[in-house]
Order: C-alpha cells, then structure tokens, then sequence
C-alpha cells in the first residue's frame, strides 16, 4: 500500500491550496469524483463542495478519485484500496463517502471503487458500521434510478444550500436509521428506501451567494493552467436536445462584482481565466469582465461561445487573450434541422462567424456537429460535409495563415426532460454509415481533421440517462464481466 500513499502524497505535495484538517471531533467525509485524477480536477462542483464542507467546522472533507489503468490493476492484484488525497485514508474510514457525478457513463466507475474499498455496493447489504453513501450532481439530477439500489441518499439539483442541511443531520449523535428518516424530509433528498413519490429538484436563487471557482490548484488536472469562474448557471436558448435548462433552471446570472471578486481570488495563483458557461454571450456583462481580466494582465479562455454571437468585438478580444482556436457547436448542418432542435441560425451567420475570426488571425476551430437527430436524413450528412468545405473556403480567404478545422461527430442522445425525451436511438447501422461518409469525404481534406465519440459510448450514455431501477443488473454485470458491449447489446439498439 505505501506505494499508493506516497503517490497520494506526491499529488498532494503538487497543489496549491489543498487542505488536510485534523479529523478530531469531527464529521469526516469524502468526496468521490467517480473518474481519474485529472478529470475531476477539471470539474468546478469539486472544488465548489470542497470549500463548502470544509468551511464548516464541524467537517473535514477530502477527496479521491477513480484509479487510473494502471493503478487500477495494481490495486486489485494487491488488494489495495481508493485513498484519500489529503490523509490517504481508506474510503470506508469515512462517516460519509459522497460521490459527485456529471456524467451517465461515469456510473460504470462506482461499483469498481466501492469494491477495491470491501464496501458492498448494494445499500441493503450495508449496515450501520459502513459509511453513509451519497450521491448527487448532473447525472444522478437528470435520472437518479440506476444508482438508486447502491447509495443511501441522493440529492437532486444544486448541491449548495442542502449540503448545509445534510451536515446538520449527519452531525446529530443518531444511528443510521434515525439518519436517513431525518434526511428523507429535506426537500430536494431523495432517500431509496424511504422515499415514495416525486422529488422536488433544489436549485439556488442568488448564484452571488456561492463562489463557483477553482479552489485547489494543480498543474496536472484538466484547464489546470486557469482560475476557472462560473459565470452563469442554466441557459435561456432552450435547445430541444439539452437537459441544461430543465438541470439548472431558471437562468441566472452572477453579478459583476461577485465575478470580479472571483477574479482576484485567482488573480495571484494563475494568468488564464476560464469563463464558464452554457451561453456567455449572454451575459450582459461579459465585455466589461473581459476588459477587467485584460486590465489585470491576465488572458481569459470562455467555455463556449454561440455562432450568431461572434461578432468583431468578441473575436478581437480572444485575439487579444492571444486565442488562435475557437470552438463552435453547429450540432446540424441544415437550417431546418437546425431549426427544429432550436439552433436557429443560418448558414450565412456560420460563414460570418468564422470569416470575423479569420480576420483577428484566429485560424483554427473546432466544429461540433450530431448526428441521429430527430428527422435527420443521410443527405443532412452530406451537408455537414459541405458546409465543413464552405468553412475552410471562408477561412482560406486570410492570406498567408494556415487554417485547420477539427470536427467532432457525436451520436445523439436523448434526454428525460428534454423536448426528445420519448424519441429512440438511432440504429447502429445508420450512424455507422453516417460516420463512415463523413471520414470518407473528410479525412483526406488537407487542414481538415474528424474525430467522433463511438457509437457504444453513446448507447450506454443512452441506456443510462432513461432506464430505471432495474439497471443495478447492467452495470453489475458490467463489473464482473467487464464487456460494456455484450451488456448494451441485451437492450437491442
């Protein structure tokens, strides 16, 4: 084991701003992002939970991660378990062991971590003696179900405001059963064995409230160049395809002065500022931040910016954050399928965006496009494939600059409580043809490049975001068998 603890330690000794408290007294609990190191590092609801529970005082929070390959197999081979990064404790020393997951795909990770840790995943195989297990973030909100038979609670929407009342509850000298009963009566909880009815999603009205930041700084996590800021929490476009609205709703916003506070947090820990958001064009507010990160002698990266947002003030400030790649989600190629997923711009205000990008010396994007959407047809493939062509002609009209254009490709998903909630996954066969016309007429395009998520990632993500209960089977399954495929292949996609 003390190989594990000393690259435990190496990781810690690595970051700025991590915090080890003394556990005396004190409720312990762990934060699990169910992914590697790196990855989790990248996600702002670690470092946001991480402040919060350790600015109690009656807590001490640590986190661990998912083993990477490599890791993994050495700790099964010897029996090692997960580790804390603060005090390379064991998960099951814990009172509390709280997973965060944003993604569907990461709920294949529990039942590994939870078994290196000789804790039963099943919550009725749990007594009293093992920590309480808690789960909550994007994709426990979206569909909580297939997870529901291995944690003992869930929490559904934002985690700010009720992490306070969970403390309150697990902090009171009870037994288990005593504690779950206190938590089935949090709005916003909801408690498997318990819980019978619907469960009232918490979301936070003042964003000003709570710093959304980067909190520990590590070199060797995702954007782990930036100080990253929540700008806004939601999206007002509504696109029929994505669960952000109905995630974070309503649409909010954070004041200037609570970003700009932000800013100085960051301001001696790193010169990037990552700007995040699901629509940043649309705060009000944005050039003005941008102007201040600028003042400060800082650059400033943005998580996502709409087509018929760019215009020459946008692009001319990336150009002077010293940006040279953009990207940009198109996710249809035609106006009216565009249209009907509620992408509404046009083709014209696609060239228009790259060709003002062009012009500040911005010579790469990255274009996102899906496919097997609703009402989609192989001649929509064919138009991605021109207006990718189309693009690179724009672009080329900048003499003396190569231009290189990235696209992604990515099956589409189905989302409970998106406008296609009811629509089925397309058929293997037709997205493999799609696939397959795209590299066909793309990958030998010099200055061109295609990449696309693999139709088996998407299946699971699918099974995953719209099946219920009976999903322990799947990923248990899953975990003794280790072939993802031969599981997917039973629900006949």
């Amino acid at each position: 084991m003390w190989k594990f603890i000393e690259k435990q330690k190496k990781i810690l000794a690595s970051e700025t701003n991590a915090l080890a408290k003394h556990w005396g007294g004190k409720l312990s609990v762990v934060l699990v992002y169910p992914n590697v190191y790196s990855v989790g590092m990248g996600n702002l609801a670690i470092h946001a939970l991480y402040k919060i529970l350790n600015d109690h005082p009656n807590v001490v929070c640590e986190r661990a991660f998912l083993p990477d390959k490599n890791d993994m197999a050495e700790s099964l081979r010897t029996n090692t378990p997960v580790l804390s990064i603060e005090t390379q404790k064991p998960l099951s020393e814990f009172d509390c062991v709280a997973f965060s997951i944003s993604f569907q795909n990461d709920f294949l990770n529990i039942i590994p971590i939870l078994s290196l840790c000789s804790i039963p995943h099943r919550s009725n195989n749990r007594g009293g003696d093992y920590p309480l297990l808690l789960a909550g973030g994007a994709a426990v909100t979206i569909n909580p179900y297939p997870v529901s038979q291995i944690f003992d609670c869930l929490a559904l929407g934002e985690g700010e405001e009720v992490f306070s009342e969970i403390v309150s509850v697990l902090c009171e000298e009870t037994d288990k059963k005593q504690r779950l009963q206190l938590l089935s009566e949090i709005n916003g909880l909801l408690v498997p064995s318990l819980t019978t009815g619907d469960v009232k999603k918490r979301f936070i009205k003042d964003l000003d409230k709570w710093r959304t930041e980067t909190v520990v700084y590590s070199n060797n996590a995702e954007f782990g160049d930036m100080h990253l800021i929540e700008m806004s929490r939601g999206c007002p476009r509504k696109c029929r395809f994505c669960a952000t609205p109905s995630l974070y709703s309503p649409f909010r916003v954070r004041s200037k002065k609570a970003i700009s506070q932000m800013l100085q947090d960051g301001e001696k820990f790193r010169n990037k500022i990552g700007l995040i958001g699901a629509d940043l064009l649309s705060h009000k507010t944005l050039i003005d931040i941008i102007e201040e990160i600028h003042e400060m002698g800082k650059t400033f990266s943005p998580s996502s910016l709409r087509v018929d947002g760019i215009d020459n003030k946008i692009a001319s400030l990336l150009a002077k954050s010293g940006h040279k790649a953009v990207s940009l989600g198109i996710e249809g190629a035609s106006i009216s399928l565009r249209s009907s997923i509620g992408k509404d711009f046009s083709d014209d205000q696609i060239i228009s965006a790259v060709s003002i990008l062009a012009e500040n010396k911005i010579s790469f994007v990255r274009l996102y496009f899906m496919i097997g959407l609703p009402g989609e047809t192989l001649a929509d493939i064919e138009g991605i494939v021109d207006l990718v062509l189309k693009i690179k002609t724009e672009m080329k009209k900048q003499k003396k600059m190569a231009i290189s254009i990235s696209v992604t490709i990515t099956p589409f998903v189905p989302k409970p409580d998106t406008f296609f909630c009811k629509e089925k996954f397309a058929e293997e066969g037709y997205l493999r043809k799609a696939i397959k016309i795209l590299k066909r007429s793309l990958s030998d395009k010099k200055g061109i490049s295609i990449h696309h998520d693999t139709i088996l990632s998407s299946q699971t993500d699918y099974i995953l975001s719209n099946r219920g209960t009976d999903l322990i089977t799947f990923l248990e399954n899953i975990y003794e068998t280790g072939s993802i495929r031969k599981e997917v292949s039973k629900f006949g996609l």
